[in-house]
C-alpha cells in the first residue's frame, strides 16, 4: 500500500539531496569525531581527552587524572555500557553537589535532581506542587568543570527567576563568574559532548 503523497515526498527529497550534496558532505565533515567507548579510544572526560583501557573484565571503574586514563574493567562486550554507567555516576555525583551548594546559596531547595541522555537542553528546572525538579544531561560530565558548575547555576537562578530575564542573568553572574566562557565554551563544543560514547 502507498501513502498518498509518498512517490512525490521521495522524489523531492531525492532532488534535494542532489543540489545539496557538496552543502550536505561539508556538514557532514564539520560534525565531531565519534568516540566509541572501546579499547583505547579517546573519550573527552570533565574537558579532557582520556584514553579508555579495560585491562582485565573485574574490578571497579575509575579515572586516572596524572595518566589521563579512564579504566573500566569490562569484558568487550560490556565495555560500552559499564563506560556510560559510570560516566552517569560521576555526573550524578557533580551535578548533585554543584545544584546544592548553588541552591543552598540562593536559600532554595531541590526536592529531585535527575541524569539523563538529552539531545536538545544540557539542564532543565520544573517546580510544581509536588516540588522543584532540575534534569541535567550526563553529558556536562565530560565538558570542563567551570562549564558543569555554570549549568547547574543557570538552572539553579531559574528558582529565583522562571525566566531569562536581566534579573536572571544578573543572578547567575553572582553565582559564578564564568557564564559567558562557559556559554562560549558550550556553543563551540556541544556537539563534542554528543559525540562521546557515539558509535563510528
Amino acid at each position: 500500500m502507498t501513502v498518498p503523497g509518498s512517490a512525490r515526498r521521495l522524489k523531492d527529497a531525492q532532488k534535494f539531496v542532489r543540489e545539496k550534496y557538496d552543502w550536505i558532505l561539508v556538514q557532514l565533515e564539520a560534525l565531531p569525531k565519534a568516540q566509541p567507548f572501546i579499547e583505547g579510544g579517546d573519550i573527552l572526560f570533565r574537558g579532557e581527552h582520556y584514553k579508555l583501557f579495560s585491562p582485565s573484565p573485574r574490578g571497579h571503574p575509575h579515572f586516572d587524572a596524572e595518566l589521563k586514563n579512564l579504566i573500566v574493567p569490562a569484558h568487550p562486550d560490556t565495555l560500552p555500557g559499564r563506560t556510560k554507567r559510570f560516566l552517569i555516576r560521576e555526573a550524578r555525583e557533580a551535578l548533585t553537589n554543584c545544584t546544592q551548594v548553588h541552591a543552598g546559596t540562593l536559600g532554595k531547595t531541590v526536592d529531585k535532581i535527575s541524569v539523563r541522555d538529552t539531545s536538545s537542553r544540557w539542564g532543565s528546572c520544573v517546580s510544581r506542587k509536588s516540588g522543584t525538579h532540575i534534569s541535567y544531561s550526563w553529558r556536562l560530565i565530560c565538558a570542563p568543570p567551570y562549564v558543569l558548575d555554570y549549568v547547574c547555576a543557570h538552572e539553579c537562578a531559574h528558582l529565583v527567576h522562571p525566566d531569562h530575564s536581566k534579573n536572571f542573568w544578573g543572578l547567575c553572574d553572582e553565582l559564578v563568574d564564568t557564564v559567558k566562557p562557559a556559554k562560549a565554551w558550550l556553543r563551540k563544543n556541544g556537539d563534542k559532548l554528543h559525540a562521546v560514547g557515539a558509535e563510528v
